[in-house]
């Protein structure tokens, strides 16, 4: 067990001072963060790093974004340091530290747990704040099934650290006083053991609380109702068997409490394998995801596009896009679960996102606008002035050049759309690799569209020997191929190389890297994005000529993924609702496996 402790702080600088004092003697490293204090506090919180440098790393959010969210860059820091454990306590002293050994010696007996002290009160209590826990209480025990959470509000506990930030970045959560709650209710729903221990809990006359009255209680009931939302959505979906599933989960887990064996113990769980989650039930390999809608649909579409113009058929696409993210429950989760690992890890890096709202509505928007964006490149109507090429001399060299060359695409933007503007400029032949089954509908679309689409679509099932001999040709007669890197095989998908992404490792498929290999040319990157309704089209030199000798091969391989992977990422936190892959990347299906 290899525990620290992480302190949110929001202008408490000066109750601080005690807190860290009283912890420097137990000799615990600390990760302070500052959650966009204000410049006073934000400068005695510099000078407290300074004194207590040798113990004590201090992270900065550069504005305010709530407790959840200082404590989720806490959470992912330290799992980034490589500690096991994090116990998580307040700034304004309110908490026993007397306490601290106690939490971590449960912590220590029960790893797999979270153990979380259970408030003891005395009469400094604000009787609003005492009486609002019990409504909580009430709410908690309805979205488990069970009593085994005993507190679910009390801020000092400890997080195991891996099971905590596997859920951070699946789930997107509450980032200010509702995170608390959220977070032991969702750990409980992956069956996390919930462990307590008594502690008195204070509140000093002179304190002062960051809990807005209005604001803060209505996140809490939102987030409530998401929760018995999600509960009735699982009891609809998995039918009557769930709950008494989860009632059986909740009885066990709450005798852990008094030393019988936890689910794991009694064979829960495979050694050496996460355990499931709600999302990855049933979970299938994306090309086998049948295609939604019909072309009939997208026919229409076009329709109203025409008779309607950009501007009228964008009225019609928030309905159309609502219903497929009210009814599209995986593409939804996948969804949640890519921008809430993006944000923590852009937190963690320090990386200020775009200033834009961002939901998994926005998410599925994005989509339909960009599936817009191809009718548009299609038809011609989107001027060339109103695309910016980004890494132009290298695109003006290689078009001198007059040499086939390798692009390395992904599901980042708009692929299709750079590829119609190429082939209406007429200075290179792009072909594109298309999996014939999964883009049918759409592909049958731009045949209507362009008939000459289709002479540069190669629509294949498999990747295969006939496939790699007439892409060589292709090459040799100086075209350019394009192929993306960011899906995993259709026809092998155990052949992938794992690679880091987003802060945790992801499985890229090997194919594209090994046709790349095989083609002995240039390869390139390029990548899509639209940004404030201006197109931007990145081109990247990748590799001269991608090589993987023999004896190297596995490092060779692994270097080049993580290359594409590191430019994604890049690219990704530059313009986070462009990338559309709709299905859990991190996880390995279980034909994968």
């Amino acid at each position: 067990m290899t525990p620290c402790i992480i302190i949110p702080c929001y202008n408490h600088a000066r109750p601080l001072a005690g807190v860290l004092a009283s912890l420097k003697p137990m000799g615990l490293p600390c990760l302070l963060v500052d959650d966009g204090s204000e410049p006073v506090a934000a400068a005695a919180l510099d000078a407290l790093a300074g004194e207590h440098g040798d113990w004590l790393t201090l992270l900065r959010h550069p504005e305010n974004r709530g407790k959840g969210a200082a404590v989720m860059s806490g959470l992912m820091a330290a799992r980034a340091a490589g500690f096991s454990h994090a116990l998580q306590l307040d700034a304004d002293g309110q908490h026993d530290l007397g306490d601290v050994p106690r939490l971590l010696e449960e912590a220590k007996a029960h790893p797999e747990a979270l153990v979380s002290g259970r408030p003891r009160y005395d009469d400094s209590v604000p009787r609003g704040r005492l009486y609002g826990r019990y409504v909580t209480h009430v709410w908690v025990w309805i979205e488990t099934l069970s009593f085994a959470i005993e507190d679910s509000m009390c801020g000092f506990r400890v997080y195991p650290v891996a099971a905590s930030c596997a859920l951070l970045g699946e789930v997107r959560l509450g980032r200010r006083m509702d995170f608390d709650t959220e977070v032991m209710v969702r750990l409980h729903w992956r069956g996390v053991p919930m462990r307590f221990v008594p502690t008195r809990v204070t509140y000093p006359a002179d304190g002062s609380s960051h809990f807005r009255l209005w604001q803060d209680n209505l996140a809490i009931s939102w987030m409530h109702t998401r929760l018995v939302c999600r509960l009735l959505w699982d009891l609809v979906g998995k039918g009557l068997g769930w709950p008494a599933r989860l009632w059986r989960q909740g009885r066990a887990l709450g005798s852990c409490r008094h030393g019988s064996r936890t689910p794991e113990q009694e064979g829960g769980s495979l050694p050496g394998r996460p355990r499931e989650t709600w999302f990855q039930w049933g979970q299938r390999h994306w090309s086998r995801t049948p295609e939604r809608g019909s072309l009939l649909g997208l026919q229409i579409m076009l329709a109203s596009y025409r008779l309607l113009g950009r501007r009228g058929f964008g009225a019609l696409l928030y309905p159309v896009i609502g219903y497929f993210w009210l009814t599209g429950r995986r593409q939804r989760a996948a969804s949640e679960q890519y921008l809430a690992r993006l944000e923590a890890f852009a937190a963690t890096e320090g990386v200020r996102l775009p200033e834009e709202p961002r939901s998994s509505f926005r998410h599925f928007l994005r989509f339909g606008e960009a599936a817009l964006d191809k009718l548009a490149g299609w038809r011609g109507d989107i001027a060339p002035e109103r695309v910016e090429l980004v890494g132009r001399e290298h695109h003006e060299a290689a078009i001198r050049n007059g040499q086939g060359l390798l692009l390395l695409g992904s599901h980042l933007g708009d692929l299709e759309l750079c590829r119609a503007l190429g082939t209406r400029l007429g200075q290179v032949r792009i072909n594109a690799l298309v999996f014939t089954r999964h883009a049918a509908r759409f592909n049958a679309l731009l045949q209507q569209i362009n008939p000459g689409s289709g002479l540069n679509l190669i629509q294949v099932q498999e990747m295969g020997a006939d496939t790699a001999i007439l892409l060589k040709e292709k090459i040799e007669a100086g075209e350019w191929v394009v192929i993306v890197g960011d899906r995993t095989s259709v026809t092998r998908e155990k052949r992938v190389v794992w690679a880091d992404f987003l802060g945790a490792p992801a499985p890229f498929p090997l194919g594209p890297f090994a046709l790349a290999s095989v083609l002995a040319c240039p390869v390139y990157l390029m990548f899509g994005l639209k940004e404030q309704g201006h197109f931007r089209v990145h081109f990247e030199p990748f590799a001269e000529r991608l090589w993987l000798p023999r004896a190297e091969r596995e490092a060779a391989l692994r270097h080049w993924v993580q290359a594409y992977a590191d430019r994604l990422q890049h690219h990704c936190l530059q313009a986070p609702l462009d990338w559309f892959n709709f299905f859990d990347f991190w996880q390995l299906t279980h034909d994968e496996q």
